[in-house]
This record gives C-alpha cells, structure tokens and sequence, in this order.
C-alpha cells in the first residue's frame, strides 16, 4: 500500500448512531445511484444498457468500499467476505470491493505513532532502526507498517485503529435486533448463543496479545510442515494494540493465481486445505478468516496471516463432528440421524426434514464424496450457499449451536478460496484418514504435526 499521504483517517466513526448515519447515507447515494443507472438502461441500446449496468455495479462497489474502507470493524469485514464469493455480486463490484482485502484509507501517520508511543512508550524511531510511517497493508481491525529491528531483522508492525474495540461494539449492538427478529423468523434458533459467540470471537480479534499467543501455537504445532510458514512474534515489541512480528516475502494472492502454473496452485491449495482441516480436527483449532488477503505465497510455501479469529472447538463438539463427517461419506444413515439429534440441530425432530439435511450435508463434503482428483469452483461455492440457505426447507426450524457459526466459514471461506486457486487434488485421501487418526487418537493440543506435505 505505502500509500498515498491525503488518504488518511485521523479518527473512525465509533458511536452506534454516527456508523448508522454514515451506513445511512451511504445507502442513499447507492439507492440513487442505481436508480439513475435504470434510466440510463432503459433508453440505451442493448450493448450500450450492458455497458450503463457494469458502470453502475463498480460506482456503487466504490461508493460502499470507500464507506466501509472508513468505517472498518464490523461493516469492513462484511465487504471482505463478499469480495471474494464469486457468487455473492457482480464481477465488477467484486472486483471494486476486493480492495478492503489489504488495501484500505489508512490512519495519518502521526495517529499509528501516537497508539505505539502508548504502548510500548516510546515512539517509533526511538523503538525501531527505521519505521515507514505510512502502512503497506490496511485492514478491518488495524493496519500494518515495515521496520526494521535494531539487529537488522525486518519486522512488520501491526497497529490498531484507535476506537476500533468501540466502533465493533457499536455494530454488534446494531445487529442486535437480529436477535430479536430471529426469534419470531427463524424460530428454532439459539439466537442468543449464536450473537454471544459473534460477540466473544470479534472483540478478542481487539486484543493483540490474544492474537500473539495463538499465533505461536500454531507456529509451535505446525513447525514440521515444510509447505506452511507462520511469521515469528517478537514479544517485547507487542503489546495489546501493537503487534510486531517477522516480515514475510512472497506472491499476494492475485499475483500468485494469475503466475503460478497449475501444479503450485494444487500443492498450495493443499497446503491451505490441510492447516485449516488438520488444525481443526487434530487440535481443536480454527483460524476463522480465511481469504486471500490472509495468504503469501513463497516457492513451495503459503505463509498463513493473520491470527485474531481462532476459534477454539471443546473435545465434545469435535468428537461429534469427526463421527457425523465419516458418517456422512461413509453413507451410515442411522449414525448421521443419530448425531443430527445430538448435535440438537431439529429442536423439533418430528417437523425436521432430516433427508433433506442428509443431502446438504453429502453436498457440503462433496469434495472427498468420491476417491478421485476434485477441482473446487466457485460454482460449488455457491452451490452450498444454496444448500443451506436459500433452498433449505428446515431453516426455520434448524438451530445452529454456537461452536458452528465460525465453521460456515470453511463453506464460504475456505471453499472460495480454493476455488480462486481452481485447485486440484485428491481430497479424500487428505481428509478421511486425517479425520479418523484423530478420531482415534484424540490427540491434545501441542502434539506437533507430522509428515512434509508431500503429494
């Protein structure tokens, strides 16, 4: 980013009232927007309203990516997930909003070096042998800056948006009356557990000491993995709103999708599928946001970004989503009704459509269904979406337990991922054994990992 100096926040929306204002008017200028594109089209030829309707998609992208680029926190991230579901809108606003992945209006360069000199009490260029003022990436809950340590270690330096723990909680409580309409809409749902796990998971990300130390659990757990690189935390310059870890080289996503041959697109994306998949079921562990801003991509190497969401999953709830994974390709019917139940997803099991609910699951695993190569495409993508949205009969009777509201991430983040890679492998020799050695073992956090990530 190292960007330019007159985009700078000096402060962000924090209040309930001033974010509504400003999601507010956005919507507005938006709803203008589209409805002078409608004129446009309708007194257009055909290829000129094709024309007219791409223009309207990437200004109204630009309108809502330059609001929720100031506002961050919440709204930003909600503009992330979208940028990368192929699914989700138009290629041209995707495209737009594929900016708040890294690249975001920063904060004045004087307001980052305010927030180090109160933690860690001194202000850059006393702490480190040279700082960029200016950040080279910039995202929802901070953004981040080069230096280099006074032995000649090149760092980057995470720095939090003042107010941002404030502004996160302002949209929380902006969706909360979710909660209440979910009570009367989706009338078998836990609501309150559900918004309570948002809650908990979202404020942590504002604590960086909580980010530091998972980020060298994982580190410590995947040291034997020759194809994952985590950066290293440097302690004594880390703090709760300041994060300085090594400084990582490699490929951005886009970059590395459009110059890496087939071959390295499959090994990275097994590479990704394997941290996600074996940190969840052998260790109980899920760095919850996956997309492409989170990757670097080094020869034979993805470098994994980005520890603020981990989920941390209890020995019950993993042991029951092991059993319903094998149950579910393995085709034992019983045993997938049975754990159903006991998962408590039919609060109201004689209403329940549980052959629907078999079906949408089997589409969800469809990738080690079979035991052959899969390409993973945005269509699959939105497939699942439509599976356990749009076209599921027992959404108003489905209760989502709590610990499953980050794993929907793995459907849409971790899927469309893969999807932008388009990688190929074969899955199910990656997955089943995986799930059942863990499912054998139980193994507890800390045993580190084995094998090279070999084809």
């Amino acid at each position: 980013m190292d960007g330019d100096p007159k985009k700078t926040l000096r402060g962000l929306p924090e209040s309930w009232l001033s974010r509504a204002a400003r999601g507010g008017a956005t919507a507005a200028g938006i709803a203008a927007r589209w409805t002078s594109g409608k004129v446009q089209r309708i007194v257009s030829t055909r290829a000129g309203a094709a024309a007219v309707e791409a223009a309207t998609q990437a200004a109204v992208a630009r309108r809502l990516a330059s609001t929720l680029g100031e506002m961050k926190g919440l709204a930003m991230k909600m503009g992330q997930i979208a940028s990368y579901l192929d699914f989700a809108m138009p290629e041209a606003a995707r495209a737009v909003l594929s900016g708040l992945q890294d690249s975001t209006p920063p904060m004045a360069p004087e307001v980052a070096a305010r927030v180090v000199r109160e933690e860690l009490g001194r202000v850059p260029e006393e702490l480190f042998a040279t700082w960029t003022p200016m950040p080279f990436a910039a995202a929802s809950i901070g953004q981040v800056h080069r230096a280099v340590l006074r032995d000649g270690r090149e760092v980057a330096v995470k720095v939090q948006y003042p107010g941002i723990a404030r502004a996160i909680e302002s949209d929380l409580a902006g969706t909360a009356a979710l909660e209440s309409l979910g009570g009367l809409v989706l009338r078998g749902q836990d609501t309150a557990a559900v918004m309570a796990e948002l809650r908990e998971r979202l404020l942590e990300e504002c604590d960086y000491r909580h980010e530091a130390a998972s980020q060298e659990e994982f580190r410590r757990l995947w040291a034997d993995r020759d194809d994952v690189a985590i950066p290293e935390v440097v302690p004594e310059l880390s703090s709760a709103r300041v994060l300085t870890t090594r400084l990582s080289a490699g490929r951005r996503f886009a970059e590395f999708v459009a110059t890496a041959d087939q071959a390295a697109r499959d090994r990275a994306g097994e590479a990704i599928l394997d941290f996600a998949m074996q940190s969840i079921f052998r260790h109980g562990l899920f760095n919850a946001d996956p997309h492409p801003g989170n990757y670097l991509f080094e020869e034979g190497r993805v470098v994994f970004l980005d520890f603020g969401c981990v989920k941390r999953f209890p020995p019950d709830f993993l042991d029951r989503w092991r059993r319903l994974c094998l149950a579910c390709t393995y085709g034992d019917r019983a045993t997938f009704d049975a754990l159903v139940r006991e998962f408590g997803f039919a609060p109201d099991p004689g209403s329940y459509d549980f052959d629907y609910h078999y079906a949408m699951t089997r589409a969800i695993y469809e990738p080690w269904l079979e035991d052959r190569p899969y390409l993973f495409t945005q269509a699959y993508v939105a497939k699942t979406w439509k599976a356990l949205v749009a076209d599921n009969p027992n959404k108003f009777r489905l209760n989502l337990p709590r610990d499953f509201l980050f794993v929907n991430r793995v459907q849409w983040g971790l899927y469309a991922v893969l999807a932008s890679l388009g990688s190929v492998s074969n899955w199910r020799r990656r997955m089943l054994p995986m799930i059942e050695a863990s499912l054998a073992t139980r193994e507890p956090p800390g045993v580190a990992i084995e094998g090279s990530g070999t084809r």
